[in-house]
């Protein structure tokens, strides 16, 4: 592994986003294209002056366009330096101090953990933190790992598609991962059981639904799932 992995991650980010850039930039011109030969000569009927005003208005356009994919193209050129990359849900110190951790663990080889599915989903564990690919095309979500509470695989429907999971319960907040199936988010799952211990294995068991229902007890009454995360924590280090 890398030195600096986060800005070798950065400058492999924004490689695959400037080639999507290009494929976009290049299907927009053939569009152009294909209907400049198919009507170009009824929307460029400049004895008309609303044809004139509708034509200047997409050059317009197209000019922005252009010149933002261009901005865009040039600005992913540099690699994202002392961790401006890292998306930290929970704050709890800054991109710099945070890259010098994850930095540190990955070129000592500390990776307790890695999934790695064609960049759709990956997920790093080291000691100190939980990364999280993916989120957008450049940012990498870093949750300290002494602050996650529970991880859990969640199946179902949430006023959309069919989805699945990850989801992980921090005193603060909750933060989600898509996965791509079933199967995987459960892998996903007990592999992190193995260093983030699951004090709800023991309830997880008796419900299929326990993932939403905790899910719904932590939004609706904090205090209450943080009493029951106490008690289950205590009950799990007792049986150790």
């Amino acid at each position: 592994m890398p030195t600096n992995f986060l800005e070798q991650e950065s400058i492999s980010a924004n490689k695959r986003f400037r080639r999507l850039q290009l494929i976009f930039i290049a299907f927009f011109i053939t569009c152009l294209a294909v209907i400049y030969f198919l009507v170009g000569d009824e929307l460029f009927d400049f004895s008309d002056t609303r044809t004139k005003q509708i034509v200047a208005i997409l050059l317009g356009l197209v000019g922005i366009m252009l010149i933002s994919s261009i901005i865009v193209l040039i600005l992913t050129m540099r690699p994202a330096k002392n961790g401006k990359n890292l998306l930290l849900p929970l704050k709890e110190t800054t991109q710099e101090k945070a890259a010098e951790i994850i930095n540190r663990e990955v070129a000592e080889g500390k990776i307790l953990y890695e999934y790695k599915q064609h960049k759709l989903t990956w997920i790093l564990l080291t000691p100190s933190y939980l990364l999280l690919f993916g989120y957008s095309m450049e940012k990498i979500r870093a949750i300290p790992c002494n602050q996650i509470l529970w991880i859990g695989s969640q199946i179902g429907y949430k006023g959309g598609p069919y989805y699945v999971r990850l989801i992980i319960f921090t005193r603060e907040k909750m933060i989600d991962c898509i996965v791509e199936s079933v199967e995987q988010a459960q892998r996903i799952a007990e592999e992190l059981y193995r260093h983030i211990p699951n004090v709800f294995r023991n309830l997880e068991w008796q419900d299929v639904n326990f993932p939403h229902m905790l899910e719904e007890l932590y939004n609706s009454d904090r205090n209450r799932f943080l009493k029951l995360y106490e008690t289950e924590k205590e009950n799990t280090e007792g049986r150790l």
